[in-house]
């Protein structure tokens, strides 16, 4: 997702936010979880993420925390890319599997 917003290169790691999201199931805790980093993006002081680390994540209740790892958003270091105005349901899949676990997620731009 930060991908769009700007390049990741231009992104040092210079300060930490930590974010707890939860859900009534995988997909709703996937949806507020990316929500909440976007969250720090549209608020002041507009924290660009490069890098996340999951500190704790209960599969069972549906809850999540995690660290981001980056800086606060600046046009004259960070070339603007697009708008992510909001994480989508629309088509949201999360695969479990013992050896792969992947998610696809449609942003709204």
């Amino acid at each position: 997702m930060f991908g769009y917003m700007t390049e990741l290169e231009t992104v040092d790691e210079n300060r930490t936010e930590t974010i707890e999201a939860e859900g009534d199931d995988t997909l709703s805790l996937l949806y507020h979880f990316l929500d909440e980093f976007l969250f720090l993006f549209c608020a002041e002081p507009f924290f660009i993420v490069k890098r996340i680390k999951i500190t704790e994540f209960d599969k069972a209740n549906f809850k999540i925390k995690a660290e981001g790892y980056g800086e606060t958003f600046d046009l004259s270091k960070h070339p603007q890319g697009t708008e992510v105005k909001a994480i989508t349901y629309s088509n949201m899949q999360v695969y479990d599997n013992d050896e792969k676990h992947e998610v696809y997620v449609i942003i709204d731009i």
